[in-house]
């Protein structure tokens, strides 16, 4: 018959085993439970549900409520975190006996990622009593659990904050989901500005910002923009940022655009909005602003979503469908293209520059670094060409756009 001792190493060899490949949350919650013959959930840092076992010999109606949804309503979570045990939240792993409702008790490990708060892990007894064999395993599986979470891309930098627990969830979309979630982000803290945008780095392919994306680049970050939020998400670190007011978004971006020449960053923003419930949205503008932008300017390090969005438009519209778009182009511009191939001239250029300056000569001249006479005298060359209207406002609107579309097929 196997020792108690014999039993101990066993079962702790089985949890070790889990560091070996790469498994899952999921997997180490079914470990314990297995071992233990005890129900076990892991609760993540938003109080959702992200492991499961032996559900069906759970009796609290709370907890079998919250297992069903996947998610802690916004009623379970207060009644949660004021249970006296639970009111601070322990800052080592050691289990702790939490009892319940129903009259049966919970053994609760904290899962503490770099000295803060990120999950816990809960096994469930009915009639049985908490042994030392209990303590010792469900803390060696919450400490098994731990590292497998840091290997996964989405936690690797987890603070262990709740705010940020919300954000990986709003990127998600959990609050598409779930009605109590949702009523629970808009009461948070992260609601408390109406001028909110979103910010987004991302790690190119090469390794360039390998040492920029760490803990150290996001407390830094905190350090120019106190009032910030920011999670590393896969390759991205996504910013929620309260501190570009709109009346000092030009001092604001200044300070941003030295923080990212100190960090070698590029850096996509999204457009100014209310709300956090609309975070996903604008995460996916920022996203956008930064891929399209790397695309389309590769020289420069910041890119707002307003600078991108016809490109954006042109994307969502066309997918792959890329070649028809020169069938929106006005003509006279690939007249123009010709002509300039075949004589070496800048007409299609000097037009160009005069559609993005409203057509004003002055500070077309400026811009080209050529006399005025000149400018007349190519404006003379294209009009031959091309017949167009310059002083229609609707050629001027066809002109702009045709020139987006061509600077956006240039580049794919």
């Amino acid at each position: 018959m196997e020792s108690q001792t014999e039993l101990r190493y066993r079962q702790s060899n089985r949890l070790l085993s889990l560091l070996l490949d790469n498994h899952t949350v999921e997997e180490v919650v079914e470990t314990i439970s297995y071992l233990m013959e005890k129900p076990v959930v892991f609760i993540d840092i938003n109080f959702s549900i992200r492991g499961v076992s032996r559900t069906n010999e759970i009796t609290d109606p709370s907890w079998n409520l919250a297992i069903a949804k996947g998610f802690c309503s916004h009623e379970f979570i207060f009644e949660i975190v004021n249970i006296e045990e639970v009111k601070r939240f322990p800052k080592e792993r050691t289990p702790y006996i939490v009892g319940l409702e129903s009259e049966s008790k919970v053994l609760v490990s904290p899962v503490i990622i770099r000295e803060k708060y990120a999950g816990a892990m809960v096994m469930f007894f009915q009639d049985a009593e908490v042994t030392n064999q209990h303590l010792e395993l469900l803390l060696l599986a919450n400490e098994v659990l731990t590292e497998i979470i840091l290997k996964i891309p989405q936690y690797k930098y987890i603070r262990g904050n709740m705010n940020e627990g919300i954000l990986m969830d709003l990127i998600e979309g959990r609050d598409k989901e779930n009605a109590d979630f949702k009523s629970w982000v808009l009461e948070s803290e992260l609601n408390s500005s109406n001028n909110l945008c979103v910010l987004v780095s991302e790690q190119n392919d090469d390794g360039l910002y390998q040492e920029g994306i760490k803990d150290s680049l996001r407390d830094d970050f905190y350090h120019v923009f106190p009032k910030s939020h920011a999670i590393f998400y896969g390759n991205q670190m996504v910013v929620l940022c309260t501190d570009l007011e709109k009346e000092k978004t030009e001092k604001g971006i200044r300070r941003l655009k030295s923080f990212m020449e100190k960090h070698g960053l590029r850096i996509g923003m999204s457009d100014f909005f209310n709300g956090i419930e609309n975070f996903q949205y604008y995460y996916l503008q920022a996203g956008a602003a930064i891929r399209i932008g790397v695309s389309v300017h590769q020289k420069k390090r910041f890119y707002h979503y307003g600078d991108y969005k016809f490109f954006h438009l042109i994307e969502k519209i066309h997918g792959d469908t890329r070649n028809n778009l020169k069938d929106f182009v006005q003509s006279s511009l690939l007249i123009l293209e010709k002509y300039d191939r075949q004589h070496q001239s800048e007409l299609f250029y000097t037009l160009n520059t005069l559609i993005d300056h409203g057509c004003n000569y002055k500070e077309t001249c400026a811009n080209l670094h050529i006399h005025r006479n000149t400018l007349s005298y190519r404006m003379e060359r294209i009009k031959a060409l091309t017949q167009l209207d310059l002083a229609d406002p609707k050629v001027q609107f066809d002109l702009a756009y045709s020139f987006r579309i061509l600077e956006f097929l240039r580049h794919q």
